[in-house]
């Protein structure tokens, strides 16, 4: 038990916030976290970046210089946007929301949307409002429009393609957004690179539009690296409250690497973007579930018959990891499956098909 003085010191709402529990996937068929499922190929691996290429014993450079300038070439950003680079779109969530840090200051997101989004501003502080999403998961863009007014926000967080439900907004209700509000929208393209749609080329003709992506789900979610675009006196406030020395010397590495060697990785997207039209058309034909379009590297699908929590623990039982997704706002009797190899989508549906007969 502990010790009651230093449990005093604790903050107020510690018992009411909530673990983000990642379950074990030891020898399972990992379908549950949006990765890219193939191999990297020579030029990822760590036994290549040694060899001076990487000095470990010295600190990384502070900057990410490198890598930010590959990342502005890349994107071909004017002189009057910036990039600053995160620990994954986590972090960046996290100092956008900590750079907005007023008491009077609220975040507003449509629901449902990414988790992080809500967690995180909760946990530093800030008013969070919710715009639930239509039936069929497309903006409230009346909705939406009306709660800018009312309460003003600072930060408007929209994923586009959303997660956790795969599809894209329309980008005229998504530009009536940006600029009818006072404070910053933040798009998170995380899963971007499989929509085949971007926001970049409008990051020139709106001072309040900050951008988000990540290398996460194209092929590198385990270097944990992410970035966000902005303009340039909007990123260097957000930059200030940024940890010194916050990314790595490898991920850096790596980054700069998977730019140089953009068409392996394109490759591997294309793929992916076939087997989940694949994927999308065999789960389809069971009848038994609703499935909804996707953008993205996952399918969001809903339980007909039986109930969500049956289907997952009848997958887990043939090893096979998805996400059960019943529990959040507006998804009951729904999961997440994230694209996997060919090999991997089959046992997929075999095992799906079993578990609702």
């Amino acid at each position: 038990m502990m010790n009651k003085k230093i449990e005093n010191f604790f903050r107020e709402d510690i018992n009411f916030l909530n673990e983000y529990k990642i379950l074990d996937s030891k020898g399972m068929i990992k379908l549950d976290a949006m990765e890219n499922p193939f191999d990297l190929g020579a030029n990822f691996k760590i036994s290549n970046l040694s060899s001076g290429l990487v000095n470990l014993n010295r600190y990384p450079d502070a900057d990410s210089k490198n890598l930010r300038n590959q990342l502005q070439k890349k994107y071909n950003l004017n002189s009057q946007k910036d990039v600053i680079i995160g620990n994954g779109s986590d972090e960046l969530i996290q100092l956008i929301c900590l750079a907005f840090l007023k008491i009077e200051n609220t975040v507003l997101c449509p629901s449902p949307s990414f988790s992080m989004y809500k967690s995180i501003s909760k946990v530093i502080g800030l008013n969070f409002e919710e715009v639930p999403l239509k039936e069929d998961f497309s903006l409230d863009i009346n909705l939406m429009l009306n709660k800018i007014d009312e309460f003003d926000p600072a930060i408007i967080f929209l994923a586009y393609p959303n997660n956790p439900t795969g599809n894209l907004w329309s980008k005229e209700d998504i530009i009536s957004i940006i600029k009818k509000s006072n404070g910053v929208v933040v798009i998170d393209e995380a899963y971007g690179d499989f929509s085949g749609s971007s926001f970049i080329e409008s990051l020139n003709n709106y001072e309040n539009l900050l951008i988000m992506k990540t290398f996460s789900k194209i092929g590198l979610a385990g270097i944990r690296l992410g970035y966000l675009f902005g303009d340039k006196c909007i990123i260097e406030n957000i930059n200030k409250l940024r940890l010194p020395f916050n990314i790595n010397s490898l991920s850096q590495k790596i980054s700069e690497l998977a730019i140089e060697n953009n068409q392996h990785l394109e490759i591997q997207i294309n793929e992916i973007c076939e087997l989940r039209d694949k994927l999308l058309k065999n789960m389809k034909e069971i009848n038994e579930i609703r499935v909804f379009e996707s953008k993205t590297n996952f399918v969001l699908f809903k339980a007909l018959s039986g109930t969500a929590d049956d289907i997952f623990k009848s997958l887990l039982s043939d090893k096979i990891l998805i996400k059960n997704m019943t529990n959040a706002p507006g998804l009951k009797n729904c999961l997440r499956v994230t694209v996997g190899s060919e090999n991997e989508n089959k046992l997929f549906i075999q095992s799906l098909k079993n578990a609702i007969k």
